[in-house]
């Protein structure tokens, strides 16, 4: 959906990317939606409450709309992981998210949980994001650490990431641009991030 490709455009390619317009310009189907985990907390590199609240989320969607297809993204590997445990939990608590994941494996774009820096090249009708950063205590601030986003090369990451979606995006935060601080020294990553 254009919608989903409009921020690399204007950000990265001064807005010359030429993009077919998509045949529905809005609709619950199509676009980018917030999710606010307001008891997220980024601790020790991972980010518990946002891992459990995006692995229900995508397991729900499995079963609710099984035919698109879904890919979930953290911003770093501990987050990764954090998220497949909470999948692997939810599966053994509840029968139908087994049935809805072993239908889902045999599709031709099976659900994948990765971090930031191996999403490249893959794209699902939904992508949710697990945005990892946030404060290290319900509430509390936000340190500016942001990974790889960091880096010279952060923004490259953030605009592969932004452009896997083919329907929707689904960003999962604990943080909003509220909590992050730029200024004309601040990365690029970081500026596409806030």
């Amino acid at each position: 959906h254009e919608s989903l490709i409009a921020f690399s455009n204007q950000n990265y390619y001064h807005s010359n990317l030429v993009i077919f317009p998509s045949p529905h310009a809005s609709g619950n189907e199509f676009g980018i939606r917030y999710h606010l985990v307001k008891r997220g907390r980024f601790s020790r590199g991972k980010n518990a409450e946002e891992a459990r609240v995006i692995a229900k989320a995508a397991l729900d969607q499995l079963l609710s709309r099984p035919h698109e297809s879904v890919g979930l993204v953290a911003m770093n590997a501990e987050q990764r992981n954090e998220i497949e445990m909470h999948v692997e939990q939810l599966i053994k608590e509840e029968p139908g998210f087994q049935a809805a994941v072993d239908k889902n494996m045999l599709a031709d774009e099976p659900l994948f949980i990765k971090n930031l820096e191996n999403v490249q090249g893959d794209e699902r009708d939904v992508i949710m994001i697990s945005m990892t950063y946030g404060p290290d205590e319900v509430g509390g601030r936000v340190f500016q650490r942001f990974g790889p986003i960091n880096k010279d090369v952060g923004w490259r990451r953030l605009n592969v990431l932004f452009t896997r979606s083919k329907k929707r995006m689904h960003v999962y935060s604990s943080m909003s641009s509220h909590d992050i601080q730029v200024s004309g020294t601040s990365k690029r990553g970081v500026q596409s991030l806030k």
